[in-house]
């Protein structure tokens, strides 16, 4: 149903934001607002339901400038690589549409940002979150391709892909230990053995699944 997709709004013009907010809502869709990237996280951690986030890359402390709308991307997908991000920017079209693809995105419109271009982008954008979600209710992944190839070679690739579907299982599963790794096929040692592996936090596992029952 429309109403049960999330979609998070990180733009620091006011006016803009709002007027975005409010086009999403009459189209039935639940918007998040967020001026800036510390109020973006903040929301992350607190709503487990957002698949898309539609985030302009002039932010503050560089508005004119994509270097922290980039960051901000880079951190937010670095949380939750499913989500769907849908840029928005008003510096070189060219530029900022590579780099953003380069990092990561779903999407990409050009300021003054049409409203029914960017509701069709959404659409799109919602559609492949939740193919993708049914997709792994039957063991498949999508792997992403954005990610340059360092000294590590395939092996970071492989790597890299191992976290995002160990983070997206977490997610998908409410961080219920024994759900996740009868998902990814291994013991629960072995679980705890890929936690260690790649820096992720049991204990933070702990509090999130504790926060996500009540």
């Amino acid at each position: 149903m429309v109403q049960d997709n999330q979609i998070l709004i990180i733009e620091d013009d006011q006016a803009l934001r709002k007027m975005i907010s409010a086009v999403l809502s009459q189209q039935g869709y639940k918007a998040l607002q967020a001026k800036n990237l510390a109020t973006a996280m903040e929301i992350l951690d607190s709503e487990s339901g957002i698949k898309c986030v539609v985030q302009d890359l002039g932010l503050p402390p560089k508005p004119h400038s994509i270097e922290a709308g980039l960051g901000s991307m880079r951190q937010i997908l670095s949380m939750r690589p499913w989500l769907k991000v849908i840029v928005l920017t008003g510096h070189d079209k060219q530029d900022a549409a590579t780099q953003a693809i380069k990092e990561g995105a779903f999407d990409f419109l050009q300021k003054p940002v049409s409203m029914d271009l960017l509701l069709a982008a959404i659409s799109r954008a919602l559609l492949f979150f939740d193919t993708e979600k049914n997709l792994t209710t039957q063991g498949c992944f999508a792997v992403s391709l954005n990610s340059s190839l360092d000294d590590s070679g395939l092996k970071g690739s492989k790597e890299g892909f191992e976290l995002n579907l160990i983070k997206r299982v977490l997610e998908e599963e409410n961080y219920r230990i024994l759900n996740v790794a009868k998902r990814l096929g291994v013991r629960r040692e072995n679980l705890y053995y890929l936690f260690r592996k790649h820096g992720i936090d049991s204990e933070w596992v702990h509090r999130m699944h504790a926060q996500r029952k009540n």
